[in-house]
């Protein structure tokens, strides 16, 4: 199981995470990345942190903390 964050200062709203994991992201009203399920054991999340631009996202092991990407 993953915790997925964005750091909303990085995000300029690229939107690959969006395309990578629609489930997980989308794009807020005023065009930033945000987070629909914080908690996931879909992999798709760590493409989207892999392929972010501006490193906005960040993957952590939701059991031991441990940043994952």
């Amino acid at each position: 199981m993953f915790r997925v964050e964005i750091d909303s200062d990085l995000c300029s709203g690229f939107a690959s995470c969006v395309d990578d994991a629609p489930g997980i992201f989308k794009l807020d009203d005023s065009g930033k990345a945000t987070v629909l399920v914080p908690q996931t054991d879909d992999e798709r999340a760590l493409k989207a942190a892999k392929d972010c631009p501006m490193a906005a996202i960040a993957v952590f092991d939701a059991e031991s903390g441990g940043r994952v990407v």
